[in-house]
């Protein structure tokens, strides 16, 4: 007799269990709103080709909320919104330019420089508005995901910041075939230790895919938590002007005060993207 009551508290017990585990599944399915907030890095830098130089990436972060409406089991749609950082420093370890310029007194002349040991960090903090689409198994407890989209990225705040060991100008007028190296109140000479301090740095919108695929873990009736990985590449430069040079000769001035604009707005680059990848991790509820 006590066999029999044990035996058949077991397997009520076990019904139950799968009965609860099964309306916990289904509840979730028929669900069609998904509220979720997430974290993503490491991975997050300005990428372009510098001509002489080299670009070393730095690390950044994603955070962001995101609404998705699910279709059905499987398939979902998601609006979102994120806060990015993005981080890269370039540097050369000599680099010379020249082009033609006017000075105070609006004679034409060629100003010529050349830089060494140049360092700039370069820092961009965008608001990106993602658009995607999401599959799921949607077969239990444990689904596996994957999602792909794009994303509009608009910058709130942009800086850089340079140092220059030493920069030496000249000036050549080929009116009187001369070449001055001074005075130094012509912009003319040779500067140490040049650091200009902190800019802004004006960049385009960023137009970007993002791909992440992983894993969706259901927490109980109202609540999961994704991990993955993801991807967003940008699709378009968002360098804001080609025709800046680095050392700007203001011909306005007098004395003259060298301008230091970022290489990212310069002829040194090309193919200014915004990429960021690594691990996601994401909490969401219904």
């Amino acid at each position: 007799m006590k066999k029999y009551n044990f035996s058949q508290f077991t397997v009520k017990s076990i019904m139950l269990a799968l009965a609860l585990t099964g309306f916990t599944k289904i509840y979730a399915q028929e669900e069609k709103h998904e509220f979720s907030m997430y974290a993503g890095g490491v991975f997050s830098s300005i990428y372009y080709d510098l001509e002489g130089g080299q670009v070393d990436h730095e690390h950044g972060i994603q955070l962001g909320l995101k609404y998705s409406y699910f279709l059905n089991d499987n398939w979902s749609i998601g609006l979102g919104g994120e806060y990015q950082t993005y981080n890269s420093n370039a540097r050369f370890d000599f680099a010379s330019g020249s082009y033609n310029a006017v000075d105070f007194e609006n004679d034409p002349f060629e100003f010529r420089y050349n830089m060494t040991s140049y360092r700039e960090n370069q820092k961009l903090h965008y608001v990106n508005i993602p658009i995607t689409v999401q599959f799921e198994t949607g077969d239990g407890i444990t689904d596996f995901y994957i999602a792909i989209g794009a994303k509009a990225g608009f910058a709130i705040k942009g800086e850089y910041e340079t140092t220059i060991e030493n920069v030496s100008t000249s000036g050549y007028y080929p009116q009187y075939n001369a070449e001055l190296f001074g005075p130094t109140f012509m912009g003319f000479g040779t500067f140490s230790g040049v650091r200009p301090g902190k800019q802004d740095l004006e960049t385009k919108i960023a137009w970007s895919g993002t791909l992440e695929s992983g894993v969706k873990q259901y927490v109980g009736d109202h609540n999961s938590c994704y991990i993955g990985l993801f991807l967003d590449y940008g699709f378009n430069s968002i360098a804001d002007s080609k025709e800046e040079n680095v050392v700007n000769y203001p011909a306005d001035e007098m004395p003259v005060n060298l301008k230091y604009n970022s290489v990212i707005n310069s002829s040194y680059t090309k193919d200014v993207r915004l990429i960021a990848y690594g691990i996601k991790l994401r909490y969401a509820f219904f």
